[in-house]
């Protein structure tokens, strides 16, 4: 090979966590990264290989002189900016000195170590196995614990399939659909798998609806675009539902033999009636009970009663679907175009062509983010449910968000947990306590040690984390950047970017297993996580940390999970090394759905849009409950903060992984502002360019106003992503409904803890990532705020 000859590998998009897990092709010549392309799978996946602007423009990253390339510590007071560089040996002496201080004098636990999931790539790749191997081994708090991002799917599934990720769906399985719903979600500008695959469909007749918040990219692509009220999708979903139901237009087949529809509910107690173990359905032919046997038990009644009273053992019983019929009759069109704002015969039609077409499927994939999304995934499940919209090309139904084929399911715990559960020594407890705990003047917690996130930017309400981090002895933050949480730590220690080191890609990859590989070397300061770790590790004296990233991605291998159990030769770090990718052994077709088969892993083995679980907290059926606190609909919120502020994700930005190009930047806009409606300026007197502050109890943010009608009126937008530093006074994470805050963590969501715990759910990061998602709502849309022209003598300071 010449010098000038180009190479290539593969590597985790910088963009990975939100939500396309896309491997690129990374092209290198004379030592340098020249470009990165989308990977090129072998057959049949091999044109699934995607790239958007920013995976293009991620290879720059290496080379931007703003990176971190050398250990700083803190010499000024937090924030001041004023920092040292110092050698990493120091670093982690000095870090390490103090964690064993804390240790000795307060214990272990003490010490809270940060690694957000979806935040650096690979998803749950070796930064956030060996951190959860720290926490265990170490003895550290896990505080995100019950944090509950994006979890809305996760509940819908959990209750109505009895499984959280059940609905993942490849793509390519909309094809052929004669209408899509994509409800909530914005793949066009973030999710290109699933964007092509909408292009496909409707190249081969599809018929596009979005239904959304704001008009974006994919509603620029759908054929008709609805916009609900903020936190109104619920209702939307149950006034559709109703008109099927009360027009007769669902598939009666699949509703008896696949749902709990005919099954009996004990009227006193709401729980499903039972003889022994059999579930229980009135037979109309013979006038008696017929038993059905649970997990997937067929019904074997001649002619199964949906509908009527019946008396069984001196108990009234009614079947399900008689409960469903009396409870979606109060979600009336007229009812719901006042709640809605969506005009009733609009939703009328939208509600009969989903029912009647030939194949519809519907897309809703994290982008509900309410206080009542676990209900608002549930109405949506339940049109699938009605109309059998699911298991079958283009009759598909997906809510999880993440668009894969066969799941990549290696053998984690074996790095994550080397003593086993018993032997982990990691205090797991919900960030609720977490945030309680660590804001008081008696703060448990001296140390905080950040591996992956950035907490101070992307998590709601910044002042609540400036609280915590102000009762902390100690802040480590381990980035690639010096990010708002580095800029208040006491150390900050620079990571090596995706492109200089060794992971496997093990999500999203098209039913293969993609090694990563460095492209180039890092700069002679920029270490791993397993350097960092094992570092502080040693000097702690603590076990389990003598492996190199080979052998861990080896552990990782070494799973019983047939797809990869069953590859010959065996599938090892040497062999990626050799192939680059392995495609798992899995069919070729059908392309891969968690619903093909219709086998429901629910108690009953059936659709339970009767979750007999919920009865007790009049939830049994999908419900329209109030948001938290957005007072976009009427009778709802509060006078005092009439807008609902909505800080969603933008295609340039995303999360806070590119805010540091200066090309996203200048694409983004080059500053950040807040844009909204020109009705609403008009009548508040406001005009485009002015600078004004939105604001609420928590804080405030001050940008110039941008007049756009893509914003519904009633809703202030400001987009996520932004620095605090682009912000001439605050930032809209200061005003952003806290996850975890007071209220938010209401009796449903508990009682959806206690029903995973019960059914084997472990509450350990490292062992089962749903303890990051269950008994808690992600509400970060769910924010109240006003807006007031900028007076910086005054308005600010009331705030």
């Amino acid at each position: 090979m010449t010098a000038s000859e180009e190479t290539w590998v593969y590597t985790a998009c910088p963009g990975w966590g939100d939500h396309d897990h896309c491997a690129l092709k990374t092209i290198i010549k004379d030592g340098r990264i020249v470009r990165t392309e989308k990977a090129i799978y072998s057959d049949p996946e091999a044109d699934e290989g995607h790239i958007c602007q920013k995976g293009i423009l991620a290879c720059r990253q290496p080379y931007n002189p703003d990176r971190l390339t050398t250990p700083l510590k803190r010499i000024g007071k937090r924030g001041e900016g004023k920092w040292e560089k110092i050698t990493w040996d120091q670093a982690l002496d000095e870090i390490a000195a103090k964690l064993d201080e804390i240790r000795k004098e307060s214990g272990s636990n003490a010490v809270c170590l940060w690694d957000m999931p979806a935040s650096v790539p690979p998803q749950m790749g070796l930064i956030q196995q060996l951190s959860q191997r720290f926490i265990g081994v170490f003895g550290a708090t896990d505080p995100v614990g019950s944090l509950g991002q994006d979890n809305g799917p996760l509940f819908s599934g959990y209750y109505d399939f009895g499984s959280e990720v059940l609905a993942i769906l490849d793509p390519r399985r909309i094809i052929g659909a004669n209408m899509v719903i994509v409800w909530g979600c914005n793949p066009v500008e973030n999710q290109m798998r699933c964007a092509m695959n909408l292009v496909r469909a409707r190249e081969a007749g599809a018929r596009i609806v979005d239904i959304g918040l704001v008009f974006d990219g994919t509603a620029g692509l759908a054929d008709e675009f609805v916009g609900p009220a903020a936190g109104s999708d619920a209702y939307l979903a149950l006034a559709m539902a109703n008109y099927i139901v009360k027009n007769g237009l669902e598939n009666k087949s699949f509703v008896i033999n696949h749902t709990v529809a005919p099954y009996l509910v004990d009227t006193g107690t709401g729980k499903l009636a039972r003889r022994g173990a059999d579930y229980l359905v009135w037979d109309e032919a013979t006038g008696a009970v017929s038993a059905v046997a649970p997990s997937g038990g067929v019904v074997c009644a001649t002619s199964p009663a949906l509908l009527g009273s019946f008396d069984v053992d001196g108990i009234t019983v009614v079947p399900a679907w008689q409960l469903l019929v009396d409870h979606l009759a109060k979600y009336t069109l007229e009812l719901a175009e006042s709640v809605t704002r969506v005009p009733a015969a609009d939703i009328a039609r939208l509600a009969r062509e989903y029912a009647t077409v030939e194949k519809a499927t519907i897309i809703a994939a994290l982008g509900m983010r309410y206080k009542n999304q676990g209900n608002t995934y549930r109405a949506i499940d339940l049109l699938a449910i009605l109309c059998g919209r699911m298991g079958e090309q283009g009759n598909a139904h997906s809510l999880v968000g993440t668009f894969t084929c066969y799941p990549v399911a290696g053998n984690d715990k074996a790095v994550t947990i080397p003593d086993g559960l018993e032997g982990s020594k990691a205090r797991l407890i919900k960030m609720e306590q977490f945030f309680m705990e660590a804001q008081q003047e008696t703060s448990p917690y001296r140390a905080f040690i950040c591996t992956s996130g950035n907490p101070l930017h992307n998590q709601p309400d910044r002042n609540r984390w400036m609280r915590v981090f102000d009762n902390m002895e100690l802040v480590v933050d381990f980035d690639i950047w010096l990010t708002d949480t580095g800029e208040m730590s006491d150390y900050v220690l620079p990571d090596c970017m995706p492109f200089e080191r060794t992971d496997i890609l093990n999500s999203g990859d098209y039913n293969h297993v993609v090694l990563q590989e460095p492209a180039i070397e890092p700069p002679e300061q920029v270490k791993t996580i397993n350097y960092f770790l094992s570092g502080l590790a040693n000097r702690l004296g603590l076990p389990h940390f003598d492996k190199t990233d080979e052998e861990y991605i080896d552990m990782f291998l070494d799973t019983d999970y047939p797809p990869i159990a069953t590859l010959e030769p065996k599938l090892t770090y040497e062999r990626l090394k050799k192939e680059k990718m392995v495609r798992m052994n899995v069919p070729e077709e059908p392309w891969f759905d968690g619903m093909a088969g219709l086998q429901f892993p629910s108690p009953t083995g059936k659709c339970e849009f009767y979750a007999e679980r919920l009865a007790d907290l009049g939830m049994a059926l999908a419900t329209y409950t109030p948001v938290h606190e957005s007072p976009v609909i009427p009778g709802e919120g509060s006078d005092k903060y009439p807008y609902q502020l909505f800080t969603g994700r933008q295609r340039w930005f995303m999360q806070s992984m590119f805010t540091d190009d200066p090309i996203n930047v200048a694409l983004s806009g080059g500053k950040p502002t807040t844009r909204m409606n020109p009705r609403d300026a008009k009548e508040r007197g406001f005009v485009d360019g002015e600078k004004i502050e939105v604001f609420n109890d928590r804080g405030h943010v001050v940008t110039p106003l941008e007049l756009d009608e893509s914003i519904p009126p009633g809703t202030l937008h400001v987009w996520f992503g932004w620095r605090k530093r682009d912000f001439e006074e605050g930032m809209y994470a200061e005003c952003v409904t806290p996850i975890c805050g007071p209220g938010i963590a209401d009796d449903l969501a508990q009682r959806w803890l206690d029903n995973w715990l019960e059914d084997g759910g472990t509450y350990n990061a490292g062992y089962n990532l749903m303890a990051v998602e269950v008994g808690t709502w992600d509400a970060f849309w769910d924010c109240a705020a006003d807006i007031r022209k900028w007076d910086n003598n005054a308005a600010g300071k009331e705030a």
